[in-house]
């Protein structure tokens, strides 16, 4: 489905085989994590992006599409931080390869390089995330959500994973009270594809503050980093 320019054909066929990319990665990590029993031994993981047939090693890498893909492989790559210390999502810079996280236009002249969608989830989530990973409770359908914190500072990396429909809930983090918080966005229609012609205005990350309701609407295909600043000692509202 997703060789070559098949993926343009079928966009509903498409997104639901990218969101379900993330579990190769995570049957390989089960299986690593089986084979080690309980010996701690961290774990490093690379090469970790797709290689696609198809012209560049896959044109839908450019996809918006595959940029939400690749959230929920990094979500997955979150949840098994306890052993995985080092993971990769993209080679670092090429001209051609659609596998890189970095494009320079060649020949240069006035074309300037480029983050592709998945070095630029990759930077949303870089600036945005804790030091110790919190467990996250029920989710409405839709969303795919890790959760770190560092002192009263928590982190959220939502997926929605709805090509076409918007997710709205209500965030509660355990008893405490949430003070504040911001909200960054990237979203874009799923078939946008990045190209030197059009980086600097699609797939642009967006602040917004968060509702002081905790009630928030999240994107049809967007990935989100929410910033949340809580009340420390479990303060109840």
């Amino acid at each position: 489905m997703l060789r070559g320019e098949l993926y343009r054909r079928d966009p509903d066929a498409t997104w639901e085989q990218l969101m379900k990319a993330w579990q190769l990665n995570d049957a390989k990590l089960r299986s690593i994590r089986d084979n080690l029993g309980a010996r701690n031994i961290p774990l490093a993981l690379t090469e970790c992006h797709s290689v696609i047939p198809g012209r560049d090693r896959g044109g839908v890498l450019a996809s918006w599409a595959a940029g939400v893909s690749y959230a929920r492989i990094l979500n997955n790559h979150q949840r098994h931080g306890d052993v995985l210390k080092i993971a990769t999502a993209a080679d670092f810079c090429g001209t051609r390869w659609q596998n890189n996280a970095v494009i320079i236009p060649t020949p240069k002249g006035n074309n300037r390089a480029y983050l592709q969608p998945v070095a630029r989830v990759m930077q949303l989530y870089r600036h945005h995330i804790g030091s110790h990973a919190i467990k996250v409770g029920a989710l409405p359908d839709g969303l795919d959500v890790v959760a770190s914190r560092r002192g009263d500072s928590v982190y959220l990396h939502v997926a929605n994973i709805q090509r076409t429909r918007p997710v709205n809930t209500t965030i509660q983090i355990g008893s405490h009270v949430i003070l504040s918080g911001r909200v960054f966005e990237i979203t874009a229609e799923p078939a946008v594809e990045l190209s030197h012609l059009n980086s600097a205005d699609v797939m642009k990350t967006l602040e917004k503050p968060f509702a002081a309701d905790g009630v928030w609407e999240f994107p049809a295909a967007s990935v989100s980093a929410v910033e949340l600043e809580i009340a420390g000692n479990g303060t109840r509202a």
